[in-house]
Parts: structure tokens; sequence; C-alpha cells
């Protein structure tokens, strides 16, 4: 048996995984707090994940009624981007920034600047992936700007799952999946980038984590920690890796051909391929490693639920009353778009936008058109990136849904029929835990080998390689509506995006 955590943006999920069975034993949630004082400002505590993550692995070893002596290895999915910073007695300086804060964005553009001027290339075609404001990088250059109290005292620079890994085991490592998001590591050689790192400081690369492979241990479980969890000393810790190299691996989007699109908090458009992939000229595209040994070009949005949330509860709209409102508008809701950028955009790449509303009338101005037209909204921002992708030469037979918005039978119509793909909807929507629990299971598989690989398919559960799940198939007279309202949508947005940029 295998634990799977995966400490997300509102909260940390913790499941027991059987990969003998093949299923979840038990999961558990507990949230975290968000610290979000300021305009762009979006902070936690790692003490609120570590508290998370003890709450959850308790949680499940009772509910499953098992031994804890029966878990055989640890994975570790954790939200990308974020910036902790310990001292050099492992303490944590400052709250952690978080892939969503967007205080950096004047900070970044300059150093992007510095650095085109110094070296003669711009940053992307050396690193192979763009760097955005979400990125690591943005967030030590604010650090470093705002903060030189807190930035002179750094030992050590680690991503979420890299300190949820360096707690359990006390080992500083860091795998190619997650770094690549950081703004600093070379996706070709999979390594760390010197010129980026002498530039922002010239004693910054004795901060970061040794890389190590995707299929390898970052460690064993500590004694303390053991104490901590519940658990027996010297479990596998896997390398684990991002939510979203997680999240593909749980949803068996581990070749080419296939999506993982994630409607949570924020929206990704994730897929498999075996070579890294050329993004000059398409600078939404940000082409990650895979936490599996190969790359994920994927595409993202800043608002998706948290925009949705924001209107539904401000008409005082139930969760579960969701799907009926939307059933009870038409595609287009009728003429009504809104532009959910309530914490800027990064699917147009506007940082600092704000949101708006377009079209009201007497007629649409009504609480199921305005809930469909944010839906829609954020579902247009995403699926553009299936446009980005399929002029970059890949191509999709299907999509698998996942986060908050896998729950919406009405929502996943939306995609089918906007994306003219067909959807299905994951049998454990848990997926990033799920694939941390799978990735572990790999590990230990290697790891027996005394040194050895295997590919990761021999681990994959049969419901995931065969595809099973709920599936949802377009409405071909829906998805011809969809075509002329999306250009229509699109062309507002590229109105919008020619402002802010002027």
């Amino acid at each position: 048996m295998f634990l799977g955590i995966d400490c997300g943006t509102q909260g940390t999920k913790v499941l027991l995984w059987d990969a003998d069975r093949q299923e979840v034993l038990a999961a558990s949630y507990h949230v975290h707090h968000l610290i979000s004082d300021r305009i762009g400002q979006k902070e936690q505590h790692p003490d609120d994940w570590l508290k998370a993550m003890k709450a959850g692995v308790h949680e499940v070893i009772y509910r499953a009624g098992i031994s804890p002596d029966r878990v055989r290895g640890i994975g570790v999915s954790g939200q990308q981007h974020g910036l902790v910073v310990l001292d050099d007695r492992g303490n944590v300086i400052r709250p952690a920034k978080l892939w969503c804060d967007t205080e950096c964005e004047t900070e970044l553009k300059v150093f992007l600047q510095d650095y085109k001027f110094r070296y003669g290339r711009c940053l992307a075609s050396v690193i192979g992936i763009q760097v955005p404001v979400a990125f690591t990088l943005g967030k030590l250059l604010w650090l470093k700007a705002h903060e030189q109290a807190s930035f002179s005292r750094i030992d050590k620079v680690l991503l979420p799952h890299e300190y949820l890994n360096y707690v359990l085991t006390g080992e500083f490592r860091a795998e190619a999946g997650d770094a690549s998001g950081t703004g600093y590591f070379d996706t070709r050689s999979r390594s760390w980038c010197t010129s980026v790192t002498e530039l922002l400081d010239p004693d910054f690369l004795r901060k970061l984590p040794e890389i190590i492979g995707s299929c390898e241990p970052h460690g064993v479980l500590s004694a303390a920690s053991a104490k901590l969890l519940g658990l027996s000393p010297g479990l596998l810790v896997s390398s684990g890796g991002g939510d979203n190299m997680m999240s593909a691996i749980g949803t068996g989007n581990i070749s080419a051909g296939h999506l993982t699109m994630s409607l949570g908090t924020s929206g990704t458009l994730a897929t498999c391929q075996p070579a890294q992939v050329d993004c000059t000229g398409f600078e939404d595209i940000n082409t990650f490693c895979s936490s599996t040994g190969d790359w994920l070009p994927l595409i993202s949005t800043m608002n998706v639920t948290n925009a949705i949330n924001t209107y539904r509860q401000l008409m005082d709209i139930d969760i579960r009353e969701f799907d009926n409102y939307l059933q009870a508008s038409r595609p287009g809701a009728e003429g009504l778009f809104s532009f959910p950028w309530l914490n800027g955009a990064r699917l147009p790449n506007m940082p600092s936008a704000r949101g708006g509303i377009s079209g009201i009338t007497m007629v649409n101005f009504t609480k199921p058109h305005l809930l469909r037209s944010v839906v829609e909204g954020v579902t247009f921002n995403l699926c553009r990136g299936i446009d980005i992708f399929n002029r970059r030469g890949m191509r999709f037979d299907s999509i698998s849904v996942i986060g908050g918005g896998a729950n919406s039978p009405a929502w996943c119509q939306m995609v089918a029929d906007i994306t003219g793909l067909s959807v299905r909807r994951p049998a454990i929507p848990d997926a990033a835990a799920l694939g941390a629990a799978i990735q572990a299971h790999w590990c230990l598989n290697c790891t027996i080998r005394r040194g050895g690989t295997a590919d990761i398919a021999s681990v994959m559960p049969a419901f995931l390689t065969e595809r099973h799940g709920a599936i949802v198939t377009p409405d071909p007279a829906a998805s011809e509506q969809y075509r002329q309202i999306c250009q229509a949508y699109h062309a507002e947005v590229d109105v919008l995006k020619a402002g802010y940029l002027n």
C-alpha cells in the first residue's frame, strides 16, 4: 500500500492506494489558510501544510482500518512554482509565496530584459521554457527587492513538494518535473542554469537542491517524521513532483495523444511528449519536464473555480444547484460574456488584468445566464490552449477532466461541446494524489531492482491504461454553436489584450 499526498492551493488531499487491488482504501482533505492582504499577494504558512499532511495521514490509516506497517511508500505532489526559503538551521524564514502570487511582475520583467542584454539571448531560448510571472524566479526577485533581510538569510530554496519531502526525510533534493517550473532550470539538460543563478545572486547555486531522477527515491522517512505521522521509519519517499506532473500520471497521461484538463483553482491542459517541444513563437506553452522521464507541455489559466465560486456566492447559488442553473441557460448565455480575470490573467498573458462583463441586456442579466457566462469564460480561455497545441502540431483524441469541475456533468458536457472531443471523468478524481502514490510504487519497484529502472507503465492500474470512467461525447449542434460563439468571445479578448499592452 502507498500513501499519495497532494499539497494544493486550497488544501491537502491524502489517499491510501492498494496497488494489488487497484483501489483507494481511504481519502481525506484538510484546508489551508490563504494570506492575501495586498493586491497580487497570495501566500501560505508551510506549517499549515504539515498540519494538514499529519491530519490526513492519520485519518486515512484510521478509516482504512489497517496497520501502519502495511504502508510501503509515500509519494508527494505539490502546487507548482511556490517559494519556500529556509535559513541555515532549516527554519522557514517567511510564508511561502504561491504560484498565483503576482506581486513580482515588474521585477521579473526587468530581470528578463537584463538577462537578454547581458547574454544576447532571451531566457526562454536558453532554458527551453517561457518564464511567466507565476514561476519561482519572479518570487525570488520580489523577495530580493522588497525583503532584503529575508533574502540575505536564505540557505535553502525549495518548492512546496520539495519542502515536504525535506521534512519527511531530511534530504535536500529535487526532481526535474517540478524544477522545470522555476525559471532557473534547463529543461533540456535537466540541470540548474548557472547563467540565471549567477545573475540572480553569485552565491545562489549552492542554495539549490541536488537533482535526482523521477524514479529515484528522495530518501526514507526519518524517525521524527515517522513518529509525527504514525508510520514506520525507513519507508521509501519517492521523488514526487508538481501537481500537474502527478495529475498526468494519475490520469494515465504517459504517452502522446491524450490531454489532462484540470478544472481547479487554476485551469491547466497537459499532454505527454517523448522529446522536448520547441516553444519558439508559442509563449503560452510551458514546456515542462514530466515526472516520468519524458516532457509535459502545459498551458494554464489563472482563474477557474475561484472565479466561478465568486460569482456563485455573490448570487447565493448553492453548489448543489450548480448544474441546474447551468442547464437553465443555453450556449452563449444569450450574448452575455464574462472575462473572469479576478486575479490577473495567464492565458491571455495579462498578469495585472481586471475582469469584466459585456453584452448585458434586460433579457440576459439573470442568475442562470450570468453563471453560465463565467463558466463559459473560463472554459473558452482554457480551451484556446488546445488550438495553440494544435498549431504546434500536437493532436488529441480525448480529454480527462479532473479537479472540482469534473464533478459537474453539465460543465463536462460544455467542455466536450466546445472542444469537439470526448471527455472522460476518471473513476478516481483525486488525480494528483493518486499519481503520487503510483509514482511511489514505481520508485519502489526500481529500487528493488537495485538501481535498475522500469517503465512507469509497468505499475499503471488497468482502469487508467484502458481509459475507464464516465465518457461524455460532444453534441454536434452545440459544437457548431460554440464554434461561432468562441470566435466572437476571443475577438473581444483580443481587443482587451491590445488595450492592456498599450
